[in-house]
């Protein structure tokens, strides 16, 4: 019963493993033009999003707004910080006990009789517990090098009474907005900022693309890191578990590209897709060490690969 559970609710925050091309285009627009940079998030895969983010500011991208929701937003958060070694660094320590724990009524749920369980998790808050990544976000950014940055910051929340979205800048984050951002209904409990019980901003802009070009900063181009994608499958889904992926993941894309085309024509800029150049064949909550350095090496690679073809290289 509670395996079942975790596999529908996992879907809410990214889906299965994606296999598909970086979709960066040539463009008129030179490569080290002033940017927007929106990061969609994905959980672990969110360690993808941070290497892509450190190949542009590397090698010279000017970025002048970071956005993004749930995970997408710690990296958005860390770029306006400024310290991408602090980023990588952050994301290469990660491990599932840094970020959350099972709760134990959850847990002994899954030892009573079938109804019983039912009935427990029916009352639960959530199946997990997120202590341990506030303590995390407490260590981790520094909200002082945030309110000074002249980057612009953008994280969206979910305000899940009002239904709609909350949006904080440089001047109104806070760890608890930061929790809230990640915080997956049913995964984790519902954050209170301001008496509003806000949650993962992933539901209604997975990835902020109008929020951040709404801010008014001059901008060339919009940058999307889009850490999922649908599957590229041998064979059509059969399984409930592949047909919920499939679909959840579908939704996702559709509103990424449509927000992405929405940002093209309202404000007339660039905006280019990043997308993994090989599966990263990484779930939400896979959170181990090995597999986030080879995600972070491969959003590098992808992100010179973006350079290379917006300066009209192969």
């Amino acid at each position: 019963m509670i395996n079942l559970a975790l596999w529908l609710l996992l879907l809410a925050v990214g889906g299965a493993a994606t296999t598909v091309s970086a979709a960066c285009s040539a463009s008129d627009v030179p490569a080290d033009a002033p940017a927007a940079l929106v990061f969609s998030g994905g959980g672990a895969r969110g360690a993808w999003e941070a290497g892509v983010a450190a190949a542009l500011i590397e090698r010279g991208v000017p970025v002048r707004a970071a956005a993004g929701s749930s995970s997408g937003a710690l990296n958005a958060v860390m770029v306006a910080d400024g310290r991408i070694d602090r980023l990588e660094a952050l994301w290469r320590s990660l491990t599932r006990e840094r970020v959350y724990s099972l709760r134990p009524s959850v847990f002994f749920a899954g030892l009573l009789p079938g109804w019983l369980t039912a009935l427990t998790l029916s009352h639960t808050t959530s199946l997990l517990d997120p202590a341990p990544l506030r303590e995390l976000l407490a260590e981790a950014i520094d909200l002082e090098r945030v309110r000074a940055s002249p980057l612009r910051l953008v994280v969206v929340t979910t305000d899940l009474a009002r239904r709609e979205a909350r949006l904080f800048d440089n001047q109104t984050i806070t760890h608890d907005a930061l929790l809230a951002t990640v915080a997956v209904p049913g995964l984790f409990p519902p954050v209170e900022v301001d008496g509003a019980p806000l949650v993962d901003g992933g539901l209604v802009a997975r990835a902020p693309i109008l929020e951040a070009l709404a801010t008014g900063v001059p901008v060339q181009r919009a940058i999307v890191t889009l850490s999922y994608a649908p599957a590229d499958r041998p064979r059509p889904s059969r399984r409930l578990r592949e047909v919920f992926e499939d679909a959840f993941e579908t939704l996702m894309v559709h509103q990424i590209r449509r927000d992405a085309e929405l940002g093209r024509l309202r404000h007339r800029i660039d905006v280019q897709v990043i997308e993994p150049s090989a599966p990263l064949l990484l779930r939400p909550l896979d959170f181990e060490s090995g597999d986030l350095s080879e995600a972070l090496a491969r959003g590098r690679a992808d992100g010179v690969r973006c350079l290379d073809a917006w300066s009209g290289r192969r």
